[in-house]
């Protein structure tokens, strides 16, 4: 069996592990009560527990193999690179589940993102067992903080937001809780940025297009997808709108990425 072969057997482990402990999670969640959206499909026809742990394997499967991205140039030993990468896929699901909507009770901020922490913890966590490096990095990435570019992605994400709330009406409780909506927003904006700057110094050298797309279109863009489309099994969710709402973010956070510049290890400034 080739190499490639037992990586992906790897990632499908480590995708099916982590959908248990979502699964495990969700059954400890009180049934909550919501009139807003009708349930989905699969709620009606009972095959969401299957369909639920199908997309669970596939989402939680591509979530993992974005690590490879990031893996050859972190510190630490191997189970910290995995639990920081599950670290910080947790604060941007946290930061979206946090979102102002309609049909979420306040009992579900807690819940959910409690459910979801605890499965993609477990995800980092076999992420480094299974692919960290055995060998700690002594010339890994050194930077600031990078303001400008941490600001701009705030800045983008924001104006995308505002965009979508004025000029398409999405989804959302904008007209009824409009201040809780705008302090999320900034809050999100903030933490996404951050992920983004703390990814930056992880990923290869290249070009600003390049490493914008990276950072915006795979590492953030792909979570964003597959974390936005677990909804239409639960709900009858409004999909065009769904789309929108998340290329526009995955649009606005790449473009806000372009902000960041190569950065460099210790070895590389000192020639």
């Amino acid at each position: 069996m080739n190499k490639t072969i037992k990586n992906i057997l790897k990632l499908l482990l480590i995708g099916f592990a982590t959908t248990i402990v979502r699964i495990i999670g969700q059954l400890s969640i009180p049934a909550g009560e919501q009139t807003v959206l009708a349930p989905s499909i699969f709620a009606q026809n009972g095959t969401m527990p299957l369909m639920f742990t199908v997309y669970g394997i596939f989402a939680y499967t591509l979530i993992a193999a974005l690590f490879l991205l990031i893996r050859r140039r972190m510190n630490g030993n191997r189970i910290l690179q995995g639990f920081k990468y599950g670290l910080a896929c947790c604060a941007v699901w946290i930061v979206y589940l946090l979102e102002p909507l309609p049909h979420v009770a306040a009992l579900d901020r807690i819940t959910y993102p409690i459910a979801d922490s605890a499965a993609l913890i477990i995800m980092g966590v076999m992420l480094g067992w299974l692919f960290g490096k055995s060998k700690t990095c002594t010339d890994g990435p050194k930077a600031a903080f990078p303001v400008l570019p941490v600001l701009t992605v705030t800045a983008c994400f924001f104006a995308g937001r505002m965009i979508q709330y004025f000029i398409f009406d999405i989804y959302s409780s904008f007209d009824e809780k409009t201040l809780e909506t705008v302090l999320w927003c900034l809050l999100t904006g903030i933490v996404i940025s951050c992920i983004m700057a703390w990814l930056n110094l992880h990923i290869s050298n290249g070009n600003r297009m390049k490493r914008a797309m990276i950072l915006g279109g795979l590492l953030f863009g792909v979570d964003l997808i597959l974390f936005n489309f677990f909804m239409p099994l639960v709900f009858s969710a409004d999909i065009p709108d769904l789309i929108l709402r998340t290329f526009v973010d995955i649009l606005t956070v790449t473009l806000g990425c372009l902000a960041f510049s190569e950065t460099r290890s210790m070895d590389r400034s000192a020639r």
